[in-house]
């Protein structure tokens, strides 16, 4: 767990996911992806006197949600989620749960659905909804400032499966291209692994050079 000027990234669940907790000046924020670890996630809240509005999921696959309703419960924050992803709040074969031994039941229900172009506000916060299909239908990322919060769409030095149902490595590809044109953005705040820049991403991630690389992995 690190936290670095007004957001903390805590890893969690079996597969280390990166679950967000941004917030403003006046400590009102958002939690993003909490897929696992629901006391860690509630005790790093309560040390730190968060007031969370908002759940946000960048998509639905179990390893992103599976704390989710612990958190609503526990915060009286209402769920975002992407209107391409809605079905898979309930679909295991769709958020994977059914892939692992995991027998959690899912049936989450979204109080909004997010679309390309929406916008969130929580406290003086002001995320925009970029909506970059291909790891699923729904994938999207969120931007604040110059912090893009790309989920499994885009990591350091690699991107998202696309051989999961739903998944399409074509649509993916032109997400990654919409990625790459952003302009303001800096710092890239994944599901998994390290944060990134977009510069280095442009310069050195294979599959933002969508020339001639080979997406059917």
């Amino acid at each position: 767990m690190f936290l670095i000027s007004q957001y903390i990234c805590i890893p969690v669940g079996d597969l280390s996911t990166n679950c967000y907790l941004i917030y403003d000046e006046n400590r009102q924020g958002v939690v993003v992806d909490p897929g696992g670890d629901f006391e860690l996630i509630m005790s790093t809240i309560n040390k730190n006197k968060l007031h969370i509005k908002h759940v946000l999921l960048t998509h639905v696959h179990f390893d992103h949600i599976l704390a989710t309703q612990e958190v609503m419960d526990a915060t009286g924050a209402d769920l975002l989620v992407p209107s391409g992803d809605e079905p898979a709040l309930r679909d295991p074969r769709l958020n994977l749960i059914g892939y692992t031994q995991n027998r959690a039941e899912i049936n989450l229900k979204a109080d909004r659905l997010l679309e390309d172009g929406d916008e969130i506000t929580a406290g003086s916060l002001v995320f925009n909804v970029l909506n970059t299909p291909g790891h699923t239908p729904g994938s999207s990322c969120f931007i604040l400032g110059d912090l893009l919060i790309s989920g499994d769409t885009l990591f350091a030095g690699s991107i998202g499966r696309t051989d999961f149902p739903g998944g399409d490595s074509k649509i993916m590809r032109r997400s990654l291209e919409h990625l790459t044109q952003l302009e303001g953005v800096n710092t890239v705040l994944p599901g998994h692994g390290p944060s990134t820049t977009m510069q280095d991403e442009r310069r050195d991630n294979p599959y933002m050079n969508t020339t001639g690389y080979d997406f059917n992995y």
